[in-house]
């Protein structure tokens, strides 16, 4: 291929290049990545431009990076929710959201580690919002919940991105049996999970805690 029609192709490939297929090539890096590989370079490449074409269009790897995230949220809010009622529904957003992270590997680990502003997360927290009005939570205590299910959700995609499989059995080594009786009779179930499984739980209980506060005091 001749230097002029490299150069046209890469011509034509800036004159494409547009926000949307950046943060689509982002989200292909930090899938086999981890967040700290990502560059505007490796994104640049990855769309077949120039880093300086990427920067036409966004300002720096943070903002880049927080594009790509608030991107996945969007996502799932624009699924379709499955179940019949406000606990089905909110748990079916929050559970889709974990899952789109931790399929993008890096993403997961970008939204633990900053928080992440934009369309996507303000329309997942407007949905949010909505779901737990529609249980009867009422007031502070919906900003309460809501923090408490972000909590969760950040601690539940840390866990999973950054514990090996099974790293609990090596508990039982620590300190004589004789002196741990409890965990000798839990520890198999402690340190063999599933992930999705036992989020999904802990979200059910957090709701059910929710919930009861609200029956309990309707003037929330």
């Amino acid at each position: 291929m001749t230097a002029t029609r490299i150069t046209s192709r890469k011509t034509a490939q800036r004159r494409d290049l547009t926000v949307e297929k950046i943060v689509e090539a982002t989200l292909d890096v930090l899938k086999s990545s981890d967040a700290s590989a990502l560059t505007m370079r490796r994104v640049a490449e990855q769309c077949g431009v120039s880093a300086m074409a990427i920067y036409h269009h966004v300002d720096d790897k943070e903002k880049l990076a927080n594009l790509a995230v608030d991107s996945v949220f969007q996502q799932a809010c624009e699924a379709s929710r499955t179940g019949n009622d406000w606990r089905e529904k909110l748990t079916d957003l929050w559970c889709t959201v974990r899952r789109r992270l931790l399929e993008t590997p890096g993403a997961g680990m970008i939204f633990v580690r900053q928080a992440i502003i934009g369309p996507g997360t303000a329309m997942a927290t407007e949905q949010m919002f909505a779901l737990l009005e529609e249980g009867g939570i009422r007031g502070q205590a919906i900003a309460e919940a809501s923090d408490a299910i972000t909590m969760l959700s950040i601690g539940s995609i840390a866990n999973e991105l950054t514990r090996p499989p099974q790293v609990r059995e090596r508990l039982g080594k620590q300190i004589s049996g004789q002196d741990t009786p409890l965990m000798r009779k839990h520890l198999g179930a402690y340190a063999t999970r599933d992930g999705a499984e036992r989020y999904r739980l802990a979200l059910h209980w957090l709701l059910d805690g929710v919930e009861q506060r609200a029956k309990a005091d309707p003037r929330q």
